[in-house]
């Protein structure tokens, strides 16, 4: 006997890439400041503003609160979420654990085109740190380690790291507010770098996790308190 006929569905991609686009863009404008912390963000006022309805700008803003850029006020405004030590502490100790196992992980299973990819990499990190070009640093510098961590075929491990890296997006740039915070930054990934091509997971997972821990002290002390007043 044959089963019931399959329901048809319409894709959704045109509309899924709506809702990415209008979630990006807002991220952008977050990270690059030009949209504070604590601006309202109205629906309404934001589907005319990008020339979309509402729909794919409602979906936006939830992602974006998903990601932890926007905050729900009790009266249920969005808004642009604050920065707060607190949310630094709880990422950076999320990074410091997945971020070390991706790799241990990755570093053991890393070819020779990735270690030459990973070289490549480097060489224009050197290039954007010294031109302080932070928007292309940090594409690159989530690359570099990528590159390894993508080697260790577990893929929901590096979809979850990646989702914190970009989730620390604007601590990551309190990070590398001078251009000695750049030297220092690039100035480790050469011993990540080195613990790759020795196959060395437990040395990499160290670099990684100093790396953050280094990150952390630069810029915590700079980041006030959720108890602060606003």
């Amino acid at each position: 006997m044959e089963g019931p006929a399959a329901t048809p569905i319409s894709p959704l991609e045109e509309r899924e890439s709506i809702e990415q686009q209008v979630a990006r863009t807002l991220r952008g404008l977050i990270v690059d400041g030009k949209l504070p912390e604590g601006t309202p963000l109205v629906q309404r006022d934001l589907a005319q503003q990008l020339g979309v309805s509402p729909t794919p700008v409602r979906a936006g803003l939830s992602q974006l609160e998903r990601e932890g850029f926007v905050a729900v006020t009790p009266t249920g405004r969005a808004v642009v979420s604050r920065l707060t030590r607190e949310d630094f502490e709880e990422i950076y100790a999320a990074r410091l654990g997945l971020e070390g196992l991706a790799a241990r992980v990755g570093a053991t299973a890393v070819g020779r085109g990735e270690i030459a990819h990973m070289k490549e990499t480097l060489r224009v990190l050197r290039r954007l740190a010294a031109e302080q070009d932070v928007n292309e640093y940090l594409r690159g510098r989530w690359e570099f380690h990528a590159t390894c961590y993508r080697a260790s075929g577990r893929q929901r491990l590096v979809d979850e790291v990646e989702r914190l890296y970009w989730r620390a997006d604007r601590y990551n740039r309190l990070v590398l507010s001078t251009a000695e915070r750049f030297r220092e930054s690039v100035g480790r990934y050469q011993h990540f770098l080195a613990a790759c091509e020795a196959a060395d997971g437990a040395r990499a997972e160290e670099v990684v996790q100093e790396s953050i821990r280094w990150a952390f002290d630069r810029a915590a002390g700079s980041v006030p308190s959720e108890a602060d007043p606003r």
